[in-house]
């Protein structure tokens, strides 16, 4: 007759026990190591998107700021230019007004037409690159080309003792090339270059994400 297996149930019992002992040993070291693990790619994650955002409104704020600059640059420039123009016609009847234009001009213009074409350079970082070679030929084709003609016609006048009305820019380059002071006059009153630098900025402007469309 075949002998039965004894069985010791206390002794399965403590076996038991001993590996549900150890198993919770092992949990409770292992799940603090996991969860800290998690916490931690949580927390790289976090300091990344933090970072990431940080960078971007750094960027918004610097193309906000060069959107305000080129403007600015562009107004006080037109605004110095303008002053000379205005300042001709007799009709104003303001005894040096014309003199005291041409002195701000020669002071002011070199140091906005600086500042105006380290603001275009900015937009090689922060704007598309047909952006900035737009606003680039705004600057050389018509600023540069306004200020070419008007020093010549200024240094003409101040040198002439006849009629400057007849003197034209014949040693300047470019759009304004053989012009006199009346057409430029007429230049500076149809906004032509008002109108340029509106259109480039406001273009600017929707490359930023900046532009608002109006109601």
């Amino acid at each position: 007759m075949q002998q039965m297996q004894h069985i010791d149930p206390k002794g399965s019992f403590l076996k038991n026990l001993v590996l549900s002992v150890l198993l919770l040993g092992m949990s409770s070291l292992l799940i603090p190591a996991v969860l800290k693990q998690i916490d931690d790619r949580k927390f790289v994650d976090q300091q990344r998107f933090q970072a990431e955002l940080s960078r971007q409104d750094k960027i918004i704020d610097e193309q906000a700021e060069v959107l305000d600059n080129l403007a600015a640059a562009f107004w006080d420039y037109e605004g110095y230019a303008s002053d000379v123009l205005y300042s001709r016609d007799e009709r104003f009847g303001r005894e040096d007004w014309h003199q005291r234009a041409v002195d701000a001009y020669y002071l002011q213009s070199g140091p906005l037409l600086v500042r105006m074409r380290a603001e275009i350079s900015t937009l090689l970082r922060l704007a598309p690159r047909p952006t900035y070679e737009s606003f680039l030929r705004l600057y050389e084709e018509e600023v540069l080309a306004l200020d070419s003609c008007l020093l010549e016609l200024m240094k003409i006048e101040a040198a002439s003792s006849g009629d400057p009305q007849s003197s034209g820019c014949v040693a300047s380059e470019g759009k304004f090339y053989g012009v006199s002071w009346d057409t430029l006059m007429t230049y500076v009153l149809e906004q032509d270059l008002a109108d340029q630098a509106d259109r480039e900025l406001e273009s600017l402007a929707e490359d930023f994400g900046l532009h608002h469309a109006s109601d």
